[in-house]
C-alpha cells in the first residue's frame, strides 16, 4: 500500500490489525493472551444470574418483537494483548451497552434475549447515514457464560462450570466495525447468556434474534441502513436474516448481509464435522432441537447410548474452547447404541430428515446483495453446501458476490481464519453497497 494507499485501504488495514490481534483467541492457548482489566477473573454468574440479575428475564412482561426490554450502559476498558502482535489501539473506538431485547421462537412465542451494542466515537465517512451492522456470532458454546455481551468490559470471562476461559473474539470484529465508523450490536442469540436452552443453527430463532436486534438497536440510536454480518454460524444467521427479513421485517432498512461459512445444510455439515475439532458443537444442536421439536425427542431416545446422554448434558453448559479440548477429534459412533454415525443413523429417521429439512437455508429469496464466502479448505463448514446455497438463491433471482476462501488447510486454524481474511472484501461489499454502487453477481459463475 505504501504512501500512496487510500484513507479507505488504509482504514481496512488498521481493521484487519485488530481483528487479527483479538481473533487469535480462538486458536492461541489462553496462557498466552492477556487482559489488563481485573474483570477478566470474574465468574459472570456472580455478576448476573442471581434473581433480578440483569439476564434474569422471568419478571419482565412480553411485548412487540424488537423492544427493548432492560438495558445496561457500561464503559470498555479492554485491552488484550497477544504476544507477537501490536495491542488494540486505546481509547476503543465506542461505548457500548448490555441489552435485554423482545423477539419470538421458531413457534412465535415470545421470548427476551440479549445481545451489546457498541455505538462507534469514530467518524462516519461513508455514504449516508451511519449504518448499523448487527453481527450473528460464530460458535460461542451452549452455556449461559459463553455470551458475548457477558465479557464486553474485560473481552474474557470464566466458564463457571469448567473453569475454563471464554475469550469474546466477536468483540473484536465488533471494535474494528466500530473504528471504521458503523454502530454494532452483536446479538446473544435465543438462550445464550438468557433462560432456556440455546437453539444452536435454527435458522429462525438465529434470523428472528438478528433483525429484532436491528430494531432493537433502531429504539435507541433511531433509523439507520443495516446489514448483516457474520462467519461460521453467524454466517447462518445473517443468510437466513438476509431471507426471512422482507416477511418478518419488512420495517427494518436492510441494505446487504455478509455471510461467511454458513451452515446452510446440516446435514452436509454433520458428515463433514463429525471427526472433526468441532465434533462436539453437533450436541449443541441436538439439545437446542430436542427442546424445540418433540418429534426429535424419541429420535434421540432410541439411538444414543449412556455416553451420548452424559455427552449432550455435558455440552449444554461448554463453550468453544472447552468443548474443543474434550470433544475435538471424537466421532459420533460413540454417542449412538449401535455404533453408527448420527449422519447414518438420521438418513433412516423421518422425523429428523423433516426438522433438517425445516433448517435448510436457501428456499426463501434475500432482497438485497449477499456476499457468500465459503473456504476452499474449510475444516469445519464444507465448500459444497455454500456453493449450493448460492446456487439456490440465484435460482430464486437474488444477487449473490461468491469468494472462494483459500486459507491453506491447518487443522483447527483454517475455517477460523477465514473470519480474519474476509475482513476487507466484507467491509468493501458493505461500503459499496451503502454507496448504492451495483452489485458484482456470480450467479452466472456457481
Amino acid at each position: 500500500m505504501g504512501q500512496h494507499a487510500s484513507p479507505v485501504r488504509r482504514r481496512f488495514a488498521a481493521g484487519v490489525a485488530v481483528v487479527g490481534a483479538l481473533t487469535l483467541g480462538l486458536t492461541t492457548p489462553p496462557a498466552m493472551m492477556t487482559t489488563t482489566s481485573p474483570a477478566a477473573a470474574a465468574t459472570p454468574g456472580e455478576q448476573f444470574d442471581q434473581p433480578g440479575g440483569f439476564y434474569d428475564t422471568s419478571a419482565i412482561p412480553a411485548a412487540d418483537p424488537g423492544t427493548v426490554l432492560r438495558s445496561e450502559a457500561t464503559s470498555l476498558p479492554l485491552a488484550v494483548e497477544v504476544p507477537g502482535l501490536p495491542p488494540v489501539p486505546s481509547p476503543l473506538p465506542a461505548v457500548a451497552q448490555r441489552l435485554i431485547y423482545q423477539t419470538i421462537d421458531v413457534h412465535g412465542r415470545p421470548v427476551a434475549t440479549s445481545g451489546a451494542l457498541y455505538d462507534s466515537t469514530a467518524p462516519w465517512t461513508g455514504a449516508g447515514p451511519r449504518p448499523t451492522v448487527v453481527i450473528g456470532p460464530g460458535t460461542q458454546g451452549q452455556g449461559d457464560a459463553c455470551a458475548p455481551s457477558r465479557n464486553l468490559e474485560s473481552g474474557m470471562g470464566v466458564n463457571p462450570q469448567t473453569g475454563g476461559v471464554v475469550p469474546s473474539y466477536e468483540e473484536a470484529f465488533a471494535l474494528a466495525l466500530a473504528g471504521q465508523g458503523f454502530r454494532v450490536m452483536v446479538i446473544d442469540y435465543i438462550g445464550l447468556g438468557t433462560p432456556g436452552i440455546h437453539t444452536y443453527s435454527d435458522r429462525v430463532e438465529q434470523a428472528h434474534a438478528m433483525l429484532d436486534g436491528a430494531r432493537a438497536a433502531r429504539s435507541l440510536t433511531g433509523e439507520a441502513p443495516v446489514v448483516f454480518w457474520g462467519h461460521s454460524q453467524g454466517g447462518g444467521a445473517s443468510a437466513a436474516a438476509a431471507e426471512l427479513a422482507p416477511g418478518y421485517a419488512p420495517d427494518v432498512d436492510v441494505r446487504a448481509a455478509y455471510a461467511s461459512a454458513p451452515p446452510a445444510d446440516l446435514l452436509a455439515v454433520l458428515d463433514h464435522i463429525d471427526g472433526s475439532t468441532l465434533t462436539g458443537a453437533v450436541g449443541f444442536a441436538i439439545n437446542g432441537m430436542v427442546d424445540r421439536y418433540p418429534a426429535l425427542r424419541d429420535v434421540v431416545e432410541r439411538n444414543i447410548n449412556d455416553t451420548g446422554r452424559a455427552a449432550l448434558a455435558d455440552i449444554s453448559g461448554l463453550c468453544t474452547l472447552d468443548l474443543r479440548s474434550a470433544y475435538g477429534g471424537h466421532t459420533t459412533d460413540e454417542w449412538t447404541s449401535d455404533g453408527r454415525r448420527l449422519g447414518e443413523v438420521i438418513r433412516e429417521e423421518p422425523a429428523a430428515l423433516e426438522v433438517l429439512d425445516h433448517q435448510r437455508i436457501g428456499n426463501r429469496t434475500p432482497a438485497v446483495p449477499v456476499m457468500l464466502a465459503g473456504g476452499v479448505h474449510d475444516d469445519i463448514i464444507p465448500l459444497g453446501q455454500v456453493e449450493q446455497l448460492g446456487r439456490d438463491w440465484c435460482t430464486r433471482g437474488a444477487t449473490v458476490h461468491f469468494h472462494h476462501e483459500t486459507t491453506p488447510p491447518v487443522t483447527g486454524v483454517t475455517h477460523g481464519a477465514a473470519a480474519v481474511t474476509n475482513f476487507p472484501l466484507a467491509l468493501q461489499f458493505v461500503h459499496d453497497r451503502l454507496a448504492g454502487l451495483p452489485a458484482p453477481n456470480d450467479c452466472g459463475a456457481l
